[in-house]
């Protein structure tokens, strides 16, 4: 079983941005580390014939689940939570398709120790404060429904305090998903399914369960990408005079605003 390895989540509209992903990775990856590609079952072949494969494993979205499902934001979280009951790692860095790496890394950059992978924590200020400057009532908007999700599962597992975020591209620990099924989904005759159902919300879930459980030892660290949610909050950044290689000082990749652009880079 590696003690490490990639989740690559995407699907056929995607499927530009992760041909880059998977290059990138193949040009940057100094551990070798092993790199998984999800997609759905029916856009295998064009995958294989688009991506170069010859360095990851493909699965299909219906193997990992156990089941046929529809396309849609809630079971592509789905998919990457359903990964963790499959064997195959200890920890796994699961990345969208339109993200893509911009300088090399190595398994120090994702595991404080043998054991111990580093948790992204953090209150989301860069985002807000870019919303701040730029567009006050977006901001207000934003913050309703990202307050009220973080604290709807607050209240589920009794925590208080500030609302965290924890941002993808994402390191999850395999050990901490089967105490939550142990201790708390099987006791509740609940399923991943349900949580979704509930806050549609993959990484709310597992942060909020991790700071309640404390399954792991939590070493903090801020997030490995740089996330653009918005094409202007990009374009804005550009503006300030960054390149690949000023976000390259602090950041491993850069996650695109695919909502709103084609543009495969910054």
């Amino acid at each position: 079983m590696e003690n490490l390895v990639f989740l690559v989540k995407s699907y056929k509209n995607h499927i530009s941005y992760t041909k880059q992903l998977i290059d990138t990775i193949n040009k940057h990856n100094k551990d070798n580390i092993k790199v998984y590609l999800a997609i759905p079952e029916c856009d295998i072949s064009l995958f294989k014939k688009t991506v170069d494969i010859s360095k990851c494993e493909i699965l299909s979205d219906e193997s990992i689940v156990g089941e046929n499902i529809i396309q849609n934001w809630m079971t592509q979280q789905l998919v990457k939570m359903k990964f963790s009951e499959l064997g195959l790692c200890k920890n796994y860095f699961w990345i969208d398709g339109d993200s893509y790496f911009i300088r090399d890394f190595y398994l120090d950059d994702f595991m404080f120790d043998e054991n111990t992978p580093y948790t992204t924590i953090h209150e989301n200020k860069d985002l807000f404060s870019w919303m701040a400057q730029t567009n006050i009532n977006l901001l207000q908007n934003v913050l309703q429904s990202y307050k009220g999700d973080r604290q709807k599962v607050m209240d589920v597992f009794g925590r208080k305090g500030k609302f965290y975020d924890w941002t993808c591209p994402n390191l999850w620990n395999v050990s901490v998903f089967e105490h939550m099924k142990e201790n708390y989904l099987k006791p509740n005759n609940l399923t991943f399914e349900s949580l979704l159902s509930y806050v549609p919300g993959e990484l709310i879930w597992y942060g909020e369960y991790l700071l309640t459980s404390k399954a792991i030892r939590i070493v903090p660290c801020e997030p490995w990408f740089k996330p653009f949610h918005y094409l202007q909050q990009m374009n804005d950044c550009k503006n300030q005079g960054n390149t690949e290689e000023t976000l390259a000082q602090n950041y491993l990749g850069i996650v695109m605003p695919s909502k709103e652009t084609t543009q495969l880079r910054f």
